[in-house]
C-alpha cells in the first residue's frame, strides 16, 4: 500500500492544486457574472471587480496561512527556507483570509468608487459572496491532490471507509494509517450550501438584498468551527476566526433580513400565468426607489 503522505499529484507539469484553483476561481467568476448580468451591471465594474478581488485574495489567503505558521512554530517559518512562504502552488492557503481580505477590498471600492454607475452594496454582497462557495468546493480537491486537509484515523471497518471510492480511500492512507477525508466531508457541504443559496434564494430572490451574503458568512463559520476539531492538524487561529465568522454572519443576517430599512420598490412576479402557482412560483425584484419600473406586469406591495 503506498503511502501518500507528502505526495503532491500533477498532470504533466501542472500542479494539480493550481488547477483546482483556478477551476473553482472560474466557476466563482461566472456564477458572479450571470447574476451582475441580471441586475443589469455594467461590464467594466464587474472586470476591475474581478481584478480588485483575484490578486488580493491569493494574498490574503497565504498571508493568514503565514502567520497562522508563525504562531504554531514561535515565531519560525518552519517549512525549509524563508521564501517557501511565496510558494503558493505547493499549498496553504487560508480560505478565511483570502474571503476577509478580498471581501474588504471590493466594498472598499464599491463605497468610495467616483464613476457615476453605483453598484447597490447590499446586492453586490449577497451577489459575489455565495459565489464563493462553488470556488471552495472545487478547491477542496487541490487538498486532496496534495494529501492534506484530512481528519483522525479511519478504522477499515468504519461505515466511512466503506462507503469511500476505491481511489479516494487510497489516497487517504497517509503517514501508515487510512484519514478521515474531511476535503471530501467540506466539498459536499460547500456545494449543498452554494446550490441553496445561489440557485434557489439568489435565483428567486427570496430574501432581501445582502442576507445570502451573511447566510454564507454564518454557514461556512458553523461548517468549519465543527470541522477544525477533528483535523489531524488543527490551528486554535482557525477555530477563532470560525466563531468570529458565525458571530457577523448572524448579526448581518438578522440586520440585512429585518433590521435594515428596505428601501427598495418591491415586484412580485409569478413565473406562470396559472394563478394557482402564484403563491408558490414567483420571483421577488428589489429595484431601487430613484429608479423608476419598467416592470409593467409587476405588483408591488
Amino acid at each position: 500500500m503506498k503511502d501518500f503522505a507528502g505526495v503532491q499529484l500533477k498532470l504533466g507539469f501542472i500542479n494539480i492544486y493550481s488547477l483546482t484553483m483556478m477551476l473553482g476561481m472560474l466557476a466563482a467568476i461566472l456564477t458572479v457574472y450571470y447574476f451582475w448580468r441580471r441586475e443589469k451591471y455594467s461590464f467594466e465594474k464587474f472586470a476591475i471587480i474581478v481584478f480588485i478581488a483575484l490578486p488580493t485574495a491569493i494574498i490574503g489567503a497565504r498571508f493568514v496561512f503565514v502567520i497562522q505558521q508563525l504562531i504554531e512554530h514561535k515565531g519560525h517559518w518552519n517549512d525549509g527556507p524563508w521564501y517557501n512562504a511565496f510558494a503558493v502552488w505547493r499549498g496553504g492557503l487560508s480560505i478565511h483570509g483570502g474571503v476577509i481580505t478580498a471581501t474588504t477590498c471590493v466594498i472598499l471600492y464599491i463605497l468610495f468608487s467616483k464613476t457615476e454607475e453605483k453598484i447597490d452594496l447590499k446586492k453586490a454582497f449577497s451577489i459575489i459572496l455565495p459565489a464563493v462557495l462553488i470556488g471552495q468546493a472545487i478547491g477542496r480537491w487541490g487538498n486532496f491532490a496534495n494529501h492534506e486537509v484530512y481528519g483522525k484515523i479511519m478504522e477499515e471497518g468504519s461505515l466511512a471507509f466503506k462507503i469511500l471510492p476505491q481511489f479516494i480511500r487510497d489516497h487517504m492512507f497517509i503517514g501508515g494509517k487510512y484519514r478521515l477525508p474531511l476535503f471530501l466531508y467540506e466539498s459536499i457541504s460547500n456545494l449543498i450550501a452554494y446550490v441553496i443559496l445561489v440557485w434557489v434564494l439568489n435565483k428567486w430572490n427570496w430574501l432581501r438584498p445582502g442576507t445570502t451574503g451573511g447566510l454564507y458568512i454564518l454557514y461556512y463559520g458553523i461548517i468549519r468551527f465543527g470541522m477544525e476539531p477533528l483535523r489531524e492538524d488543527n490551528y486554535t487561529i482557525y477555530k477563532v476566526i470560525s466563531a468570529l465568522y458565525i458571530l457577523v454572519g448572524l448579526t448581518l443576517t438578522i440586520l440585512f433580513e429585518f433590521i435594515i430599512k428596505l428601501n427598495y420598490n418591491v415586484y412580485k412576479i409569478p413565473q406562470f400565468e396559472n394563478e394557482k402557482t402564484h403563491g408558490i412560483f414567483y420571483f421577488i425584484v428589489y429595484e431601487p426607489r430613484n429608479k423608476q419600473s419598467n416592470l409593467r406586469k409587476s405588483h408591488a406591495y
